[in-house]
Protein backbone atom coordinates (compact mmCIF):
# COMPACT_ATOMS: atom_id res chain seq x y z
CA UNK A 1 0.00 0.00 0.00
CA UNK A 2 1.07 3.71 -0.95
CA UNK A 3 0.45 6.62 0.99
CA UNK A 4 -0.20 4.71 4.14
CA UNK A 5 -0.22 6.50 7.58
CA UNK A 6 0.61 4.03 10.59
CA UNK A 7 -2.04 4.57 13.63
CA UNK A 8 -0.08 2.82 16.49
CA UNK A 9 -2.19 1.55 19.52
CA UNK A 10 -0.02 0.53 22.35
CA UNK A 11 -1.15 -1.66 25.66
CA UNK A 12 0.48 -0.20 29.02
CA UNK A 13 1.13 -2.59 31.37
CA UNK A 14 3.79 -5.07 30.60
CA UNK A 15 4.52 -3.43 27.38
CA UNK A 16 5.37 -0.07 27.49
CA UNK A 17 6.27 -0.88 31.57
CA UNK A 18 8.69 -3.69 31.93
CA UNK A 19 5.92 -5.13 34.89
CA UNK A 20 2.34 -4.91 35.12
CA UNK A 21 1.89 -1.80 37.52
CA UNK A 22 -1.77 -2.86 38.14
CA UNK A 23 0.23 -5.85 39.70
CA UNK A 24 2.85 -5.13 41.45
CA UNK A 25 2.09 -1.42 42.98
CA UNK A 26 -1.17 -1.52 43.52
CA UNK A 27 -0.81 -5.15 44.51
CA UNK A 28 1.48 -4.76 47.37
CA UNK A 29 -2.13 -3.75 49.28
CA UNK A 30 -3.46 -6.65 48.79
CA UNK A 31 -2.72 -8.66 52.26
CA UNK A 32 -5.28 -11.93 51.23
CA UNK A 33 -3.47 -13.16 48.75
CA UNK A 34 -5.56 -16.07 48.54
CA UNK A 35 -8.11 -14.28 47.17
CA UNK A 36 -6.07 -11.97 44.77
CA UNK A 37 -5.43 -15.32 43.37
CA UNK A 38 -8.41 -17.08 42.62
CA UNK A 39 -9.90 -13.75 41.38
CA UNK A 40 -6.64 -13.49 38.77
CA UNK A 41 -6.91 -17.00 37.99
CA UNK A 42 -10.86 -16.66 37.32
CA UNK A 43 -10.42 -13.15 34.95
CA UNK A 44 -7.30 -15.24 32.39
CA UNK A 45 -9.59 -18.67 32.72
CA UNK A 46 -12.82 -16.10 31.28
CA UNK A 47 -14.79 -17.20 34.27
CA UNK A 48 -15.32 -13.40 35.62
CA UNK A 49 -14.97 -10.12 33.06
CA UNK A 50 -12.14 -7.86 33.20
CA UNK A 51 -14.91 -4.90 35.30
CA UNK A 52 -15.84 -7.53 37.75
CA UNK A 53 -11.81 -8.58 38.05
CA UNK A 54 -10.72 -4.70 38.10
CA UNK A 55 -13.61 -4.39 41.31
CA UNK A 56 -13.17 -7.40 43.10
CA UNK A 57 -9.38 -6.67 43.66
CA UNK A 58 -9.94 -2.47 44.33
CA UNK A 59 -11.67 -4.24 46.83
CA UNK A 60 -8.97 -6.22 48.71
CA UNK A 61 -6.73 -3.16 48.90
CA UNK A 62 -6.37 -2.17 53.11
CA UNK A 63 -4.34 0.65 54.57
CA UNK A 64 -4.07 2.59 51.19
CA UNK A 65 -2.52 5.62 50.88
CA UNK A 66 -1.23 7.73 47.53
CA UNK A 67 2.16 8.32 49.29
CA UNK A 68 3.18 4.77 49.94
CA UNK A 69 1.69 4.13 46.04
CA UNK A 70 4.11 6.95 44.66
CA UNK A 71 6.75 4.85 46.37
CA UNK A 72 6.02 1.92 44.90
CA UNK A 73 5.17 3.63 41.29
CA UNK A 74 8.67 5.00 41.34
CA UNK A 75 9.61 1.47 41.12
CA UNK A 76 8.05 0.90 38.36
CA UNK A 77 10.06 1.25 34.76
CA UNK A 78 9.65 1.49 31.08
CA UNK A 79 10.61 -0.65 28.64
CA UNK A 80 14.51 0.54 27.37
CA UNK A 81 13.47 0.96 24.44
CA UNK A 82 10.16 2.95 24.36
CA UNK A 83 11.86 6.14 24.42
CA UNK A 84 13.46 5.26 21.00
CA UNK A 85 10.22 3.92 19.74
CA UNK A 86 8.74 7.56 20.33
CA UNK A 87 11.41 9.20 18.05
CA UNK A 88 10.91 6.60 15.49
CA UNK A 89 7.08 7.44 15.38
CA UNK A 90 7.92 11.09 15.57
CA UNK A 91 10.22 10.76 12.99
CA UNK A 92 8.07 9.17 10.27
CA UNK A 93 4.68 10.96 11.41
CA UNK A 94 2.65 8.08 13.18
CA UNK A 95 0.02 8.84 15.93
CA UNK A 96 0.75 6.58 18.81
CA UNK A 97 -2.53 6.11 21.62
CA UNK A 98 -1.94 4.37 24.48
CA UNK A 99 -5.15 1.76 25.39
CA UNK A 100 -5.04 0.31 28.81
CA UNK A 101 -7.58 -1.67 31.26
CA UNK A 102 -5.58 -0.46 34.05
CA UNK A 103 -6.10 3.28 36.03
CA UNK A 104 -5.48 6.45 34.67
CA UNK A 105 -3.37 7.54 38.47
CA UNK A 106 -1.12 5.60 37.62
CA UNK A 107 -0.64 5.82 34.23
CA UNK A 108 -0.71 9.69 34.31
CA UNK A 109 1.90 9.40 37.28
CA UNK A 110 4.24 7.15 35.09
CA UNK A 111 4.21 9.44 32.41
CA UNK A 112 4.70 12.21 33.82
CA UNK A 113 8.01 11.22 35.44
CA UNK A 114 8.87 10.02 32.71
CA UNK A 115 8.19 13.68 31.09
CA UNK A 116 5.90 11.81 28.07
CA UNK A 117 2.86 13.71 27.04
CA UNK A 118 1.18 10.72 25.21
CA UNK A 119 -2.73 10.44 24.70
CA UNK A 120 -4.41 7.31 26.32
CA UNK A 121 -7.65 5.75 27.57
CA UNK A 122 -8.16 3.45 30.25
CA UNK A 123 -10.28 3.16 33.21
CA UNK A 124 -10.69 5.84 36.33
CA UNK A 125 -9.66 5.52 39.71
CA UNK A 126 -12.14 6.39 41.92
CA UNK A 127 -11.50 7.43 46.13
CA UNK A 128 -14.40 6.94 48.49
CA UNK A 129 -13.15 8.39 51.85
CA UNK A 130 -15.02 7.85 54.84
CA UNK A 131 -14.83 8.23 58.73
CA UNK A 132 -14.94 5.68 60.98
CA UNK A 133 -16.29 5.53 64.49
CA UNK A 134 -13.33 7.14 65.71
CA UNK A 135 -13.32 9.63 63.24
CA UNK A 136 -10.17 7.96 61.24
CA UNK A 137 -10.10 8.01 57.43
CA UNK A 138 -10.80 4.99 55.42
CA UNK A 139 -9.93 5.39 52.20
CA UNK A 140 -12.10 2.49 49.61
CA UNK A 141 -10.91 2.48 45.97
CA UNK A 142 -13.13 1.47 43.19
CA UNK A 143 -13.20 2.22 39.63
CA UNK A 144 -15.37 3.78 36.75
CA UNK A 145 -15.64 2.92 32.98
CA UNK A 146 -15.56 5.67 30.78
CA UNK A 147 -14.68 4.07 27.77
CA UNK A 148 -17.43 0.93 27.67
CA UNK A 149 -18.50 -0.97 24.40
CA UNK A 150 -22.64 -0.99 24.98
CA UNK A 151 -22.89 -4.23 23.17
CA UNK A 152 -20.19 -6.01 26.11
CA UNK A 153 -19.83 -6.26 29.08
CA UNK A 154 -16.22 -8.17 29.43
CA UNK A 155 -14.23 -5.57 28.82
CA UNK A 156 -14.32 -2.37 30.96
CA UNK A 157 -12.07 -0.15 28.54
CA UNK A 158 -13.23 -1.33 25.02
CA UNK A 159 -9.47 -1.31 23.25
CA UNK A 160 -11.52 -2.89 19.92
CA UNK A 161 -13.19 0.48 19.46
CA UNK A 162 -10.72 3.16 20.17
CA UNK A 163 -8.92 1.04 17.32
CA UNK A 164 -12.02 1.52 15.10
CA UNK A 165 -13.15 4.67 15.59
CA UNK A 166 -9.73 6.27 15.44
CA UNK A 167 -8.67 4.52 12.37
CA UNK A 168 -9.81 5.89 9.24
CA UNK A 169 -9.74 3.01 6.39
CA UNK A 170 -10.51 5.12 3.60
CA UNK A 171 -7.46 7.08 4.50
CA UNK A 172 -5.26 4.47 4.01
CA UNK A 173 -4.83 4.61 7.66
CA UNK A 174 -3.06 1.48 8.69
CA UNK A 175 -3.58 0.14 12.33
CA UNK A 176 -0.87 -1.22 14.43
CA UNK A 177 -1.61 -2.70 17.90
CA UNK A 178 0.98 -3.83 20.87
CA UNK A 179 0.24 -6.06 23.32
CA UNK A 180 1.09 -8.60 25.48
CA UNK A 181 -1.81 -9.59 27.88
CA UNK A 182 -5.37 -11.09 28.18
CA UNK A 183 -7.02 -7.46 27.83
CA UNK A 184 -5.51 -7.34 24.47
CA UNK A 185 -7.06 -10.36 22.88
CA UNK A 186 -10.12 -8.74 21.68
CA UNK A 187 -8.26 -5.88 19.73
CA UNK A 188 -5.70 -8.06 18.19
CA UNK A 189 -8.60 -9.48 15.75
CA UNK A 190 -9.09 -5.58 14.95
CA UNK A 191 -5.98 -4.29 13.96
CA UNK A 192 -3.78 -4.50 10.55
CA UNK A 193 -0.52 -5.46 12.03
CA UNK A 194 -0.17 -6.83 15.45
CA UNK A 195 3.10 -7.38 17.91
CA UNK A 196 2.90 -9.83 20.45
CA UNK A 197 4.44 -11.35 23.63
CA UNK A 198 3.56 -14.10 26.01
CA UNK A 199 -0.35 -14.59 26.62
CA UNK A 200 -1.34 -12.15 23.44
CA UNK A 201 1.45 -14.15 21.34
CA UNK A 202 -0.61 -17.59 22.65
CA UNK A 203 -3.87 -16.78 21.90
CA UNK A 204 -2.78 -14.97 18.55
CA UNK A 205 -1.00 -18.76 17.42
CA UNK A 206 -4.56 -21.05 18.72
CA UNK A 207 -6.95 -18.43 16.80
CA UNK A 208 -4.65 -18.01 14.01
CA UNK A 209 -4.01 -14.23 13.98
CA UNK A 210 -0.94 -12.77 12.15
CA UNK A 211 1.50 -11.70 14.58
CA UNK A 212 4.69 -10.18 14.45
CA UNK A 213 6.66 -11.65 18.06
CA UNK A 214 8.84 -8.91 19.80
CA UNK A 215 10.50 -8.56 23.32
CA UNK A 216 10.78 -5.07 23.38
CA UNK A 217 10.11 -2.02 20.90
CA UNK A 218 13.72 -2.16 19.44
CA UNK A 219 12.27 -5.14 18.12
CA UNK A 220 9.06 -3.57 16.89
CA UNK A 221 10.98 -0.60 15.13
CA UNK A 222 13.19 -3.30 13.38
CA UNK A 223 10.50 -5.53 12.47
CA UNK A 224 8.64 -2.00 10.87
CA UNK A 225 11.19 -1.32 8.84
CA UNK A 226 11.46 -4.23 7.27
CA UNK A 227 7.87 -4.61 6.84
CA UNK A 228 7.81 -1.06 4.97
CA UNK A 229 11.01 -2.61 2.72
CA UNK A 230 9.35 -5.47 1.75
CA UNK A 231 6.09 -3.33 1.36
CA UNK A 232 4.00 -5.26 3.69
CA UNK A 233 2.20 -2.36 5.46
CA UNK A 234 -1.18 -2.69 3.93
CA UNK A 235 -4.87 -3.62 5.81
CA UNK A 236 -5.72 -7.00 7.11
CA UNK A 237 -8.76 -8.02 5.22
CA UNK A 238 -10.13 -10.64 7.66
CA UNK A 239 -9.23 -7.62 10.31
CA UNK A 240 -11.00 -4.95 8.00
CA UNK A 241 -13.68 -7.05 7.79
CA UNK A 242 -14.61 -7.40 10.95
CA UNK A 243 -13.66 -3.66 11.65
CA UNK A 244 -16.57 -2.75 8.74
CA UNK A 245 -19.46 -5.60 10.82
CA UNK A 246 -18.66 -3.38 13.87
CA UNK A 247 -19.27 -0.22 12.39
CA UNK A 248 -22.51 -1.28 9.87
CA UNK A 249 -23.41 -2.53 13.40
CA UNK A 250 -23.09 -6.44 12.50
Amino acid sequence: MKNYKLKIFCDFDGTVTKNDVWVSAFGKFIKNREKFEIICEEFTSNVITSRECSLRELDLIEDFDFKTLNIYLDEEEIDDHFRDFLDYCTLNGYEITLLSEGLDYYIKYILNRENLNLKFFSNKLVLNETDDKNGNKNIRLSCEFPYPDEHCTYCGMSKRNIIINNTNDFENEVSVFIGDGTSDFCASNYADIVFAKKKLASYCWKNNITYHDYKNFKDVIEKLEIMKLKNKIKHKLTAKHLRNDVLLGG
